[in-house]
């Protein structure tokens, strides 16, 4: 009972600091916020329209780093991708006229560079289906969209002689309400967003909106949490409040253990508060209900778990809650500049092999400062591979229905066994140099 006693006590100083109702008050705001955030239904040939020149292809595209390579170096040098297809008209099949939830008929036409191309697709438009089929599969694959049948339309465009026009069928999947294009507003529609026919699909338009929040929700909240809690354990190492908790019977180590839990749940609080929100409004306002999203409550936890041993260690070691603050901060900035790194020589020789670039003439492979990153990212808690994490939590919400279709395009593989296990093992080794300190020193 006197190990709960002490827990409690912990819990208590957590709850008793001001700025965690501070925190949670600006939590609360940002929910409500969110809660006013409209997404209106536009018509279907705006969806097919993002369809057809690519643009949502593109958001899964730039999850493969070859892929993105190729996107930023169009960008800057101004070329611009010729589209395979253009929409020409859109015609529901059944059920309610532009809905997410209606079958449709849509004619795409395709252009070809000369007329023998076009003789030669109308005679055998096989050829031609299997590259609309292509067009298609990374929408089709995530269950977005479902193909029921393609085929050469009765009527054909004559005026322009180089072009032939397709009809696809289409019907409407669960995850047809993610690729469904909309135009936001917030305040409850009382001030839209962009042009009257502007608009993205939901699920890009959700993803943007909670990855936003959520990189600068945690960020602020594990600053803040660094903050407050590095005043805790000095705190109980003052003296006479530490003369009084060492005479109880409990091991030192247990009493710090449990300050250690304390300060997490300070954390953890704030960190599941704004998370529940922003989840339950948005699955009330869109129908899209973002489970896997709940899972970054206990991993932006462990992040700042990271971050608390270290703090807690610090603490021990000089009972300074500044020098605890200034050098957490700085662990916390040499992670993400090593995780950074790390990335960027993976992402480069990972478009070397596949463009098979002779090993003499690789700039990337088997490079000092890759190599240096590499090692320190070996025993180094993973904490890029936690944003890299949560990101993918929040992509297979709002864009491919779960994580396991994320890594059929996501192609960073990334050994999530070995990332946690480290940053646990981190954690545990500081935590245990702490207690061995504060079981061993004289006060």
């Amino acid at each position: 009972m006197r190990y709960l006693a002490i827990l409690k006590d912990s819990l208590r100083e957590a709850l008793d600091s001001t700025v965690l109702y501070i925190m949670l008050g600006l939590s609360a705001l940002v929910v409500l916020l969110v809660a006013t955030v409209s997404f209106e239904n536009l018509p279907a040939a705006r969806t097919f329209e993002k369809v057809a020149d690519g643009s949502i292809q593109l958001a899964f595209d730039l999850l493969k780093p070859d892929k993105a390579e190729e996107h930023s170096k169009r960008q800057l040098s101004g070329n611009v991708q010729v589209n395979l297809l253009e929409l020409a008209k859109v015609r529901v099949v059944s059920g309610a006229p532009d809905s997410p939830d209606s079958e449709y008929t849509v004619t795409f036409r395709m252009r070809f560079s000369s007329k023998e191309e076009v003789a030669e697709a109308s005679n055998n438009p096989a050829a031609a289906v299997a590259l609309i089929e292509k067009h298609f599969k990374d929408i089709v694959d995530l269950g977005l969209l479902k193909i029921a049948s393609i085929q050469l339309a009765t009527q054909q465009p004559t005026a322009v002689a180089r072009q032939l026009d397709f009809e696809v069928h289409t019907l409407p999947t669960p995850g047809t309400r993610r690729l469904w294009c909309a135009r936001p507003s917030v305040f409850f529609g009382w001030l839209p967003i962009g042009e009257e026919n502007w608009g993205f699909p939901v699920g890009a338009q959700l993803y943007v909106l909670t990855s936003t929040l959520v990189s600068i929700g945690s960020w602020v909240a594990i600053l803040a949490g660094v903050i407050i809690t590095s005043f805790f354990i000095p705190n109980m190492l003052r003296k006479g409040t530490v003369d009084l908790l060492l005479v109880k019977p409990i091991h030192r180590w247990a009493l710090l253990l449990y300050k250690f839990v304390g300060g997490l749940t300070f954390v953890f609080l704030n960190i599941a508060f704004a998370i529940l929100g922003i989840w339950l409004v948005l699955g009330l306002r869109t129908g899209v209900w973002a489970h896997t999203c709940l899972l970054l409550i206990p991993v932006l936890t462990f992040f700042f778990g990271i971050m608390y041993s270290i703090s807690t260690l610090v603490s021990v070691l000089t009972r300074s809650a500044v020098a605890s603050i200034l050098i957490t901060c700085g662990a916390w900035f040499g992670f993400f500049l090593v995780g950074t790194v790390h990335e960027l020589f993976r992402n480069q020789i990972r478009i070397e092999e596949t463009r098979k670039i002779p090993m003499e003439k690789r700039k990337w492979t088997d490079n000092p400062i890759g190599n240096v990153a590499a090692a320190l990212h070996t025993v180094l808690p993973r904490t890029s591979d936690l944003n890299h994490l949560s990101s993918r939590m929040l992509y297979s919400d709002f864009l491919t229905g779960s994580l396991s279709e994320v890594n059929k395009i996501d192609l960073r593989p990334i050994e999530w066994n070995e990332s946690m296990g480290v940053s646990a093992l981190f954690v545990a080794l500081l935590l245990g140099l702490a207690c061995w300190r504060f079981q061993a020193k004289d006060f």
